[in-house]
């Protein structure tokens, strides 16, 4: 019934990183079973026979569903995200450090690169 499946990543200003699965249809299935025509159950006892359900042409519905949340890997807002030609991993970055991902990993991430050791708070500040 779908016509596509993307998944899409985007950040937020809680410095989280969101995966979406966006999907599109323009097909609908109709002759349920258990519902009349006003989508109301039937009783049980009145159906007396089956029916395969026929998917019906309809309009073009872009759905948008959240499917996993990546926290805790960074101090400052993302100002990048990259995925990885794996279609698996992907690299984030803020103002001092890189992560690498894995979307099967949800609750930590691997630091590449971490800047914030190099800089002092006198650098930072002009000092």
């Amino acid at each position: 019934m779908a016509k596509s499946r993307k998944l899409f990543l985007s950040s937020f200003k809680d410095k989280t990183i969101k995966l979406w699965k966006i999907t599109e249809r323009d097909k609908r299935p109709e002759g349920y079973n258990l519902k009349d025509e006003e989508g109301k159950l039937k009783d049980l006892s009145t159906v007396t026979s089956l029916q395969v359900p026929v998917l019906k042409p309809m309009d073009l519905m872009v759905e948008v569903t959240p499917r996993r949340i990546f926290a805790n890997g960074h101090t400052y807002h993302v100002n990048s995200i990259s995925v990885n030609s794996d279609c698996e991993t992907y690299m984030s970055a803020d103002d001092l450090r890189i992560n690498l991902w894995h979307l099967a990993i949800t609750d930590r991430s691997f630091s590449i690169l971490y800047c914030g050791s190099l800089l002092s708070v006198d650098s930072i500040s002009g000092a």
